[in-house]
């Protein structure tokens, strides 16, 4: 499959012709009803027309994943015989295609330069990172049709701002890099695993960076239409932190908000242990140091995380429902010793 064709081919050309948001409620309503009628009936014909409507079904879905789309990269997930080579293969293919994106708008966007630049060398350093003891991200075969069922259905921004692009497909980055570190945590008795725990985590550090290149004006030229699409909704990131850092308390608010997210109120959740001290139990040094350094990288991400929502939304409240920068504020350190010196001012002015 290298294009959509039929109805399909229309589904994706009314998203495309002014971002999601435009999309009419007759439109809307007749991309969920088709949306019903293929998941009732379930086929590999009509895969791609299950993976198009499903952001618009009728069903109680919440507003961050219609927003990202991310039941497409569950799909790809799916069944993956390895699920964690499934994900790093997923996370270069989604840069490579905002990447690509990004090249082809630069002669009428020169300001994209830096955005480029930082793309390329964020593309081949995960190229090179290892997803199995034998292979590389690079090395990975590729499914044809799989690879475009993933970018060509998830890859739906809610305005028709360029600068859009490059916010949806972060985080979707983002989500496959909590997929990767959540899986690698476990079991914690694995060096190479922790290595690349503490590698791929670090790639939020680097997804960041491209992502500041899209200035505070222009993310608020297309803010306003993502809604309630807030990333304190995502699953994926609770399950990271939990596995990293084990049960905090200070999210029981949040859980009891969202219904999707009460399953991780109370037992077992509240007896999960942090990582670091899964890893001390095991009586091995080495270990010890790998997972400090997947820890370092994680807090320097939660902190360029808090210095973006303080940049960026200075007076605003998080689409969440949250306090916004300074909800994020109060978990950029863990209560778990030792906790390591934090300049929050210096990661407010990333």
């Amino acid at each position: 499959m290298a294009a959509f064709t039929g109805v399909c081919a229309d589904i994706v050309a009314a998203q495309r012709r002014a971002g999601r948001f435009a999309l009419t409620a007759a439109e809307r309503e007749l991309f969920g009803r088709w949306h019903e009628e293929a998941a009732a009936e379930p086929t590999e014909a009509n895969l791609p027309l299950r993976l198009l409507t499903r952001p618009f079904s009728p069903r109680p879905i919440p507003e961050y994943y219609r927003y990202t789309s991310l039941h497409v990269h569950e799909w790809f997930l799916a069944d993956a015989p390895d699920p964690v080579a499934a994900a790093a293969l997923a996370l270069r293919l989604t840069l490579a295609d905002l990447l690509d994106l990004e090249r082809r708008a630069l002669p009428e966007l020169p300001y994209l330069a830096e955005r480029v630049e930082l793309l390329t060398g964020l593309t081949t350093r995960v190229a090179d990172l290892p997803a199995t003891p034998r292979s590389r991200v690079g090395e990975l075969p590729v499914d044809e049709t799989r690879a475009f069922l993933l970018l060509g259905c998830s890859g739906f921004p809610q305005s028709d701002k360029h600068e859009e692009h490059v916010f949806l497909r972060s985080v979707q980055a983002c989500e496959l890099v909590f997929f990767l570190v959540r899986r690698l945590a476990l079991p914690a008795g694995s060096a190479f695993r922790l290595r690349q725990l503490g590698l791929f985590a670090d790639l939020l550090n680097g997804i960041f960076e491209v992502l500041t290149t899209l200035t505070p004006e222009r993310f608020m030229s297309f803010r306003a239409e993502t809604g309630d699409a807030s990333a304190v909704q995502s699953m994926n990131y609770h399950l990271m932190e939990l596995v990293v850092h084990g049960h905090d308390p200070r999210r029981e608010e949040i859980f009891a908000r969202f219904p999707h997210l009460s399953c991780l109120r109370g037992e077992p959740h509240v007896e999960v242990q942090p990582l670091r001290r899964v890893v001390a139990g095991l009586g091995r040094p080495e270990l010890d140091e790998l997972c400090a350094a997947a820890e370092r990288a994680l807090l320097v991400w939660r902190g360029r995380h808090y210095g973006f929502a303080r940049k960026y939304l200075p007076d605003s409240k998080g689409s969440g429902g949250t306090d916004g920068w300074a909800y994020l504020k109060r978990f950029v350190t863990k209560n778990a010793p030792p906790v390591p010196e934090v300049d929050l001012a210096a990661f407010a002015c990333l």
